[in-house]
């Protein structure tokens, strides 16, 4: 028995490679979470209004308190009745109605934010995106497309400290933009995920590639969710500034492991050689960053002809893809409603790591018993996933509507299926290219990813400033829209002879 546990012991530990950049990088990325939304609402307050930085300071203390739904009725400048067996004062009360009024006016301010600086951000990862694939397949080099973007978020994250510094002089408009404007800029997480992919495509054998696969999949799954359930705490205890240099010294060790330990694949080192003496005009692969061949080769991966209708199958994969995300794109709302509604805080980080747990296991039970055992199609996976998101979002519609937060436990614990579409549309298209296609095919997800951030967060933000007062669930019901739309091309897709 020891003897297997040792065997075992050391085909993990041999098989380690790019799995410590993704523990240290991913820990900081998500513990940051809850910090960085109660931040940002803060700051809205502190640039946004001329109530005093002790006024916006006070939001997270909300949490768990109803005093704002006791103090005053919706639309009310007076006391609700619900307040009589509440023993405040009456400066109480008027520093608490403050305090309430100018957080829902942070909301307000955030969502105006939202609605534009997303096209901004995501314009500038679909360029990065569409260059960043086709150039790794061509150089042959994988660590940078893993590599940059943790060092452009250590540099986002040094511009969050100076932006916390100086919380009044710095306005909302810099703050808000500027830490993902650099963190576009490096590529952001789709980069990450096209690099350690593509970096685990090369270094292992077919036989091993399953495994480490699997392996990576367990890490970029397992550690937000930690990291996240313990973000609100953490940002309690520590405060937003140190909670920012925690994360940035996980991210530098990440960085400092990647560029001292972590190889480069040899045998696309040796690809790239043998590439480069083939070329008569090779330049340095700095220069091929800027090379404009890079981002056409790129869509020519969905271009080009294809035996049996692959093309047109690519291509309407990738339209599905992008439907999909407008039934996803209402989260960034999802989770202002809950700051302002529900004052959640360490709360709001729980939900997120409950959100993702249930997730990932309704993906592995998915994919696992549907896929493995039954062996029914990618698109019938997706098709099945929607349906449970499709009785999710009215709840999650009721449960603002009404004040009732748990009912986002029991959306979140229907709508468990949820990651089963993405990892089912990646399988489809990576069945449908050649090895030395996977890099471009990662990077057009990933573009679509990054275009999605450009058109649904803008049409939710819209929506959401203009019927809050009305019916704040709106947002959800908007999603049902997208979601019906995307199961009806799924289902066309299952039919036989699609």
């Amino acid at each position: 028995m020891v003897q297997v546990i040792q065997t075992w012991t050391k085909k993990v530990i041999s098989n380690i490679t790019i799995e410590p950049v993704l523990i240290f990088f991913l820990f900081g990325y998500g513990v940051i979470f809850a910090g960085l939304k109660n931040f940002e609402l803060e700051k809205a307050c502190a640039t946004k209004s001329t109530n005093d930085l002790k006024v916006c300071g006070i939001f997270p203390e909300l949490e768990g308190s109803d005093v704002c739904k006791k103090l005053f009725a919706e639309n009310s400048t007076q006391p609700s009745p619900m307040a009589e067996g509440v023993n405040y004062t009456a400066e109480e009360i008027e520093h608490y109605r403050m305090v309430c009024a100018a957080k829902d006016e942070a909301v307000v301010n955030l969502t105006v934010l939202d609605s534009y600086r997303n096209v901004i951000t995501g314009l500038i990862e679909v360029v990065i995106l569409l260059f960043a694939g086709s150039w790794s397949d061509r150089v042959g080099l994988r660590k940078p497309c893993i590599l940059i973007p943790i060092a452009a978020d250590t540099i986002s994250l040094l511009a969050l400290i100076i932006c916390a510094i100086f919380m009044r002089e710095i306005p909302l408009e810099v703050t808000g933009i500027l830490h993902q404007l650099i963190s576009a800029l490096g590529g952001g997480g789709h980069l990450i995920l096209t690099g350690v992919f593509s970096y685990l495509t090369i270094v292992t054998t077919e036989s091993q590639r399953t495994f480490r696969f699997a392996c990576a999949s367990i890490v970029i799954s397992v550690i937000p969710i930690i990291a996240r359930f313990f973000s609100g705490h953490i940002f309690k205890a520590l405060g937003f500034l140190k909670l920012c240099i925690l994360c940035t010294t996980t991210h530098s060790i990440a960085l400092l492991y990647g560029i001292f330990v972590l190889k480069e694949p040899d045998s696309d080192a040796k690809n790239k050689t043998v590439a480069n003496q083939n070329e008569p005009n090779s330049s340095s692969p700095t220069k091929k960053l800027f090379d404009m061949t890079l981002a056409t080769d790129c869509i020519n991966v969905i271009t080009k002809k294809r035996a049996f209708n692959i093309r047109k199958i690519l291509m309407f994969t990738f339209v599905v893809y992008f439907i999909n995300f407008g039934a996803a794109a209402d989260t960034n709302i999802a989770f202002s409603i809950a700051q302002s509604k529900f004052h959640w805080v360490t709360n709001l980080g729980i939900w997120g790591a409950y959100d993702a747990l249930t997730t990932q296991l309704g993906t592995m039970l998915a994919i696992g018993v549907l896929g493995k055992r039954f062996g029914v199609s990618d698109y019938f996976i997706c098709a099945f996933s929607v349906c449970f998101t499709l009785i999710a979002k009215p709840i999650m519609a009721y449960a603002v509507s009404t004040l009732k937060d748990h009912f986002f436990y029991v959306a979140t614990s229907i709508d468990i299926f949820d990651g089963s579409k993405t990892v089912a549309i990646r399988s489809i298209v990576s069945k449908l290219v050649e090895q030395n296609e996977i890099g471009k095919i990662n990077s057009l997800l990933g573009v679509i990813a990054s275009a999605q951030s450009i058109v649904y967060p803008t049409i939710y933000s819209v929506v959401f400033l203009q019927s809050r007062d009305i019916f704040i669930g709106a947002v959800f019901m908007l999603a049902e829209v997208f979601l019906l739309v995307s199961l009806g091309l799924y289902i066309v897709s299952s039919c036989p002879g699609s």
